[in-house]
C-alpha cells in the first residue's frame, strides 16, 4: 500500500467475527511458539554442533513467527490492541489501532509545524513530517 489505509468494521456480527479470527490466529501463534520452545529445551548447543545448528534453526523460526505477528493487522504495534479497527502506515509498514495512529499523527504533525524535523534510522532521507501521512 502506498498511502494510509484504515480498515473499519461497523456491523456487530462482523466485528465479533474479526475479533474471533484474530483470537484464533493469536492462539495458533502461542501454540507454535510453545512447540518451538519445548523442542529446544533439551538441546545443548555448547556440547554438540548439531544441537547448536538446531537451536539456531528454532530461534530463527521463533523470530520469523514473532515478526509475522507483529507486522500483521491482528495487533497494534504500540498498544497491543486486538479488538480495534486498524490503520496502516505505509512509510513504517506497520499497523496501528486508530486511536494510536491519530495520537502519534498529531504529535508528528505538531513537531513538523514547530520546525522540528529529524531523520530516523529507517528513513535517512525522509523528514519526520512524512512518517505519518
Amino acid at each position: 500500500m502506498r498511502k494510509k489505509r484504515t480498515i473499519s468494521v461497523r456491523h456487530p456480527q462482523l466485528v465479533r467475527f474479526r475479533n474471533a479470527l484474530r483470537e484464533v490466529i493469536s492462539t495458533a501463534k502461542r501454540v507454535e511458539t510453545r512447540k518451538l520452545l519445548d523442542e529446544g529445551k533439551g538441546l545443548r548447543p555448547t556440547e554438540s554442533e548439531a544441537d547448536g545448528k538446531r537451536v539456531w534453526e528454532l530461534s530463527d523460526k521463533q523470530s520469523k513467527l514473532a515478526y509475522a505477528w507483529d507486522s500483521s493487522i491482528c495487533v497494534c504495534v504500540l498498544c497491543g490492541s486486538r479488538t480495534c479497527d486498524m490503520t496502516f502506515n505505509s512509510h513504517m509498514k506497520e499497523w496501528f489501532c486508530v486511536k494510536c495512529y491519530e495520537k502519534y499523527h498529531r504529535f508528528y504533525e505538531r513537531k513538523a509545524k514547530e520546525g522540528e524535523l529529524w531523520y530516523g534510522e529507517d528513513f535517512p532521507h525522509t523528514p519526520s513530517s512524512e512518517w505519518w501521512p
